[in-house]
């Protein structure tokens, strides 16, 4: 044995490794010949290379102090990619639908004769939490992935809806804000073309195709702050007198912005089950209503104009009612002789159509179309109603005395508004906007400047001592007028007015001395015994301007009523034991 080891070489050795590395090579060729063929044959077929879409998000709505209204959030979805590979792990598929809380059956049904779609959406799949996301992805599924989707989020829910609108499951807007701007909000999805293996999951992304372009975000005029204030009480108001519905729009008669818009009822965005099309309405721009008495200022405005009429001339109203042309016109009560600021400031009906009867009818219809009667804002609003007002030509002297009690034409909400931002401006019009970029479209014709300041300060004593003394601001100056509408429903009866349904209105200037805020309230059908504008919307046109004017900062400008209130509120705490506040923040105590 010894003499056989010494017999070994160096050499020897050498050799026998070779050798056994020969062998071990050989084994593995033929392992790799006859056992993994299949398994690498499979995974060489199940590499694919296609076009994968890069997702991109929906830009943002924002309000003017960049308030977010409308923003898209990434989320998780759960595709099909292949259907055949996706239904033959029958187990898995039980525990997804379990994880998905939907039946199997179902499942099955909803995959049937999509075998050659490479696109199929899950119901229950869509928008999936990073927890639900991590317990499929255990599963393994074959013939499936997830992609990124971004769900549209509203986070003022109902109070903005009508106005703000809401997108489709493809991320379209569908309505309000998302759709007038739906071209700038959408932005431009990217996409590459990667490799995937047989699961259908990524493995290698090979090349960007083109790059994905974000939405533009888009910042309205709209304050968020005061949108929460003019719903909240527009929305207690109609459920108090049972209205069928309401709206309350604010604007800034300095430059035009729209800085609220609310309507009720309205609907939930994130949750679409709350959805009909009813709520859906922007009833600011929608409701096209006769105006009722709101239109009394601009009859005044006119008949200043025509020189024909004096603020101190008299009417006499009595007894309450004419017979004109077989046609009886009321006023509420018998208010005698009345001036002509007398006639506005009671909302004198029978006193309107005597002031109406006094100039020239083509004037009056002048101012009406000066101040946007009969048009279109033109704020890219979807579905605005155009206003009513016919030519003067066609008017008989029915229709006259209709327009001076504000029939015989239409407006929505916000033209009403626009029409009293130019008492405001002392006759200058402003446009409304609803973007804050857009420039301030002014018409700078002073052609009823000196009116306008007349009429503003008999609107100031329509709500200090006339028909909306529920309009009243403690500590501010404000202007504003009363309108009651029979209802109008059409048909070919005698009478096309309901008796008893009614619109009641308020459209108001505040603060009067350095106009800032127009606000207009309507509710409709309010079932109330008393349904005047005075009494329904008048206290909604108080409580929104004052919290308004809070939230704004406006200084009061009415500073003995200011000091009055002041006086009174210091009064009282003095009965308490505690500690007085501050009297510069008595005022504001309990004004919400």
């Amino acid at each position: 044995m010894n003499n056989f080891l010494k017999k070994i070489t160096r050499v020897d050795i050498i050799k026998f490794l070779i050798m056994i590395s020969i062998f071990v090579i050989l084994f593995r060729c033929f392992n790799l010949q006859y056992t993994d063929t299949k398994k690498y044959s499979n995974l060489i077929k199940g590499i694919e290379v296609k076009n994968y879409i890069i997702r991109t998000s929906r830009g943002s709505i924002v309000d003017r102090n960049n308030i977010v209204l409308a923003e898209s959030i990434p989320m998780n979805t759960l595709i099909v990619n292949n259907t055949k590979k996706f239904l033959k792990d029958e187990k898995s598929l039980k525990k997804l639908c379990g994880i998905l809380n939907k039946d199997y059956r179902d499942l099955l049904r909803e995959l049937k004769n999509r075998e050659n779609k490479n696109f199929s959406y899950i119901k229950n799949g869509r928008y999936l939490s990073s927890e639900i996301t991590n317990k499929i992805s255990d599963l393994n599924l074959s013939g499936a992935e997830f992609i990124t989707e971004f769900q549209r989020y509203y986070p003022e829910g109902e109070i903005l809806a009508p106005l703000i609108g809401m997108t489709d499951f493809h991320h379209n807007g569908q309505m309000g804000i998302e759709k007038s701007f739906n071209s700038l909000l959408m932005g431009n999805n990217g996409e590459k073309i990667v490799m995937t293996d047989l699961h259908g999951k990524v493995v290698k992304e090979i090349r960007q195709v083109s790059a994905p372009k974000e939405g533009k975000k888009l910042t309205l005029t709209i304050d968020s702050r005061l949108q929460y204030v003019a719903y909240r009480e527009l929305k207690n108001q109609v459920r108090k007198v049972n209205a069928e519905s309401g709206s309350v729009v604010i604007l800034d008669s300095t430059n035009g912005d729209i800085l609220a818009t609310a309507s009720y009822p309205s609907y939930n965005p994130n949750d679409r089950k709350t959805y009909s099309p009813e709520k859906e309405r922007n009833r600011v721009i929608i409701d096209s209503l006769e105006p009722a008495s709101t239109i009394k200022p601009f009859l005044l405005a006119a008949a200043l104009y025509s020189e024909k009429v004096n603020l101190s001339d008299n009417f006499d109203t009595s007894p309450g009612y004419r017979r004109l042309d077989n046609k009886t016109y009321k006023d509420i009560k018998n208010f005698g002789e009345l001036t002509t600021e007398g006639v506005i400031i009671k909302s004198s009906n029978i006193g309107s159509i005597m002031i109406s009867e006094k100039f020239n009818k083509k004037i009056f219809y002048d101012l009406l179309e000066h101040i946007g009667i009969g048009e279109k804002i033109n704020t890219n609003f979807p579905s605005e109603v155009e206003g009513v007002l016919t030519h003067y030509s066609e008017w008989g002297n029915s229709d006259v005395r209709s327009l001076a009690m504000g029939y015989h034409c239409k407006v929505t909400p916000l033209q009403l508004a626009k029409a009293y931002s130019v008492i405001a401006n002392n006759g200058l019009v402003i446009n409304p906007k609803i973007l804050k970029s857009d420039k301030i479209q002014i018409n700078e014709s002073k052609k009823y400047e000196k009116e306008f300041k007349k009429v503003k300060n008999v609107i100031k004593k329509v709500i200090e001592s006339g028909s909306a003394k529920r309009a009243a601001i403690e500590g501010y100056t404000a202007g504003g007028k009363t309108g009651t509408a029979k209802l109008y429903i059409g048909g070919n009866k005698k009478n096309k007015y309901s008796n008893d349904d009614h619109i009641a209105l308020f459209a108001g200037i505040t603060p009067l001395i350095k106009s800032k805020l127009v606000i207009v309230v309507v509710i409709n059908k309010p079932k109330t015994k008393i349904h005047f504008g005075g009494y329904v919307a008048a206290p909604v046109f108080k409580k929104v301007a004052t919290d308004s004017l809070r939230i704004l900062n406006i200084n009061p400008d009415n500073i003995l009523d200011y000091q009055k209130k002041v006086s009174n509120e210091v009064e009282k705490l003095d009965r308490y034991p505690y500690k007085n506040p501050e009297v510069s923040n008595v005022f504001w105590i309990n004004w919400y």
